[in-house]
């Protein structure tokens, strides 16, 4: 697809100014490393005969003008590429845009080394060209996403900062997994700093809960308790004595069981709807609270088991973490494919 511009976005001002300067310096380094890499090819012997039998009067001008003295023609481009790097870095400590005003080639150090010109320092000057279509991208006024060249460039940027990222991440949580199992103070900070401070929510959480879930199953589960409480009965009094004696008596005695198991099955239904309606009742929050913290302060008594089991959990939390690390997203994503 073809280039986007936003020319409505365009300001004829100081760094409008700089847009345009931008696209000549992309012009130029590309032709100039298209100079560079058709002199390299030059030097072939191969490729000097065909071009000589292809087009002899320009092989012998290009040999003799251009090839012989390519230093001195390369240092023309050099030249521009300092005043253009002086410049910016002038208007730089202007605008105070870094800290430090020597901090400017540091930040750009692709372009002074670029300019030197012998051998692979040439070749930098392919990062001088993506600095300056990165540039143009972020100001907006330029939108290369949807041509091959801004597809492939971000494309292949997304996969190396996510594999690099990955790395970093998974090594670090290396080390957190490392400290953890060698009794790292972490451990303690978290019980301290993290669960302590909150215990008012995490008891609030456990209390909202269980009120909830009571209520909710209550009803479902009340025929099948007082059925249960019936049948409980009647296998007590079975195995009693007593309630031997008492089933034996003629007529009044199964009459007297099955009495009693009704009024045990609805005793205890009874019982637990009541308990329900106390849990439910905002009133007695507090109480429900206290009870549920009281039961918190009991359940963190043994700290070597409470520290152990907070240990064991950020280990199990941190290898999910790693997994999810791992998985190469850009495999994932269709448009990467």
């Amino acid at each position: 697809m073809a280039v986007q511009w936003h020319r409505e976005r365009f300001r004829l001002n100081l760094d409008g100014l700089g847009l345009l300067v931008d696209l000549a310096m992309i012009v130029l380094v590309v032709l100039n490393l298209s100079l560079i890499l058709f002199d390299w090819l030059f030097s072939a012997q191969p490729v000097q005969q065909a071009l000589m039998w292809l087009a002899p009067s320009f092989t012998v001008f290009y040999r003799d003008t251009i090839h012989n003295d390519f230093i001195f023609w390369d240092l023309i481009f050099v030249s521009i590429y300092l005043t253009e790097f002086t410049v910016r870095w002038i208007i730089a400590v202007v605008r105070q845009t870094y800290h430090r005003w020597f901090f400017y080639p540091f930040a750009h150090w692709y372009d002074l080394l670029g300019c030197i010109p012998v051998g692979g320092f040439r070749w930098l000057r392919i990062l001088r060209v993506i600095s300056l279509l990165y540039r143009l991208q972020r100001t907006g006024i330029v939108d290369l996403r949807y041509t091959w060249l801004g597809f492939t460039v971000l494309k292949y940027y997304r996969i190396v900062v996510e594999e690099i990222s990955d790395r970093v991440v998974i090594n670090v949580l290396d080390g957190v997994q490392r400290e953890i199992r060698e009794g790292s103070p972490l451990v303690h900070r978290i019980e301290a700093e993290v669960l302590v401070p909150r215990r008012h929510e995490l008891v609030d959480f456990v209390a909202s809960r269980l009120v909830d879930i009571v209520t909710r199953t209550h009803g479902e589960w009340r025929q099948g308790l007082g059925d249960y409480l019936s049948q409980l009965t009647d296998d007590a009094v079975a195995r009693t004595p007593s309630g031997a004696r008492l089933a034996a008596i003629p007529v009044a005695g199964p009459r007297a069981l099955a009495l009693l198991g009704d009024t045990v099955r609805e005793l205890g239904v009874a019982l637990t709807d009541q308990l329900v309606e106390d849990l439910a009742n905002p009133a007695n929050r507090d109480t429900l609270d206290d009870l549920i913290d009281g039961m918190l302060r009991n359940a963190a008594g043994d700290r070597e088991q409470l520290n152990q089991l907070i240990r064991e959990t950020l280990l199990d939390i941190l290898d999910q973490v790693k997994v999810q690390v791992a998985v190469q997203q850009w495999k994932q994503d269709p448009s990467e494919a």
